[in-house]
């Protein structure tokens, strides 16, 4: 049994409890104060983690969990897999300025834009994009970030392939660095004076 094993894939089922996770993860971050300065609509912040999972149950992507109850998850996106129009269609993009504000689906274009052309210049061609990694703040400090990383990496040597990552959290940047990533570029998202670090994990 792979180290994938252990963990649980996300399907349609488990995308509402990952998302919760996920928001609960980041519901301090200073970027989801950027992005949804509006506190009365940061409520909605998990819908915008339910896109990238119902994409990733369509199969645009690969999305583990630790468990049924979700204390962490992880999204990881192949380079040689773009995402579809309709994925994101379906997966509910449209919805969200609805549910956190237009000003937050301006923002979220112009960094997403910004972190693909960073992607295109610092990673190899190809490569697995660990795009989310959130573990539950109640299950912090327990290994559960180590027990989703490290057998996706595993897998990883044995295909010696790259993996490439961004982080917001200087501290998140040592954590990456205990798994073998080194930061190639440090940049600031756009429009913020917030830092971006971009961390690649050579084949």
């Amino acid at each position: 049994m792979s180290g994938l094993d252990t963990l649980v894939r996300i399907d349609f089922a488990l995308v509402g409890p990952a998302s919760f996770t996920c928001a609960r993860a980041f519901a301090d971050d200073p970027m989801t104060a950027c992005l949804i300065p509006d506190e009365k609509k940061r409520v909605n912040l998990h819908y915008t983690f339910e896109v990238p999972l119902r994409i990733s149950a369509m199969g645009g992507a690969e999305a583990y969990a630790t468990s049924v109850d979700c204390e962490g998850v992880a999204v990881w996106m192949p380079s040689s897999k773009k995402q579809s129009i309709v994925q994101t269609l379906r997966a509910g993009y449209p919805l969200l300025p609805l549910r956190c504000g237009w000003r937050y689906l301006i923002k979220d274009a112009a960094m997403l834009n910004h972190c693909e052309k960073m992607r295109r210049k610092y990673a190899p061609p190809l490569h697995l994009y660990l795009g989310l990694l959130a573990v539950d703040p109640a299950h912090q400090g327990k290994g559960f970030a180590s027990a989703l990383v490290k057998p996706m990496l595993e897998r990883l040597d044995e295909e010696k392939m790259a993996c490439y990552l961004e982080t917001q959290n200087l501290k998140n940047v040592a954590m990456y660095q205990h798994f073998g990533f080194k930061t190639v570029h440090r940049t600031n998202m756009p429009g913020t004076d917030l830092p971006l670090y971009l961390m690649l994990r050579e084949a």
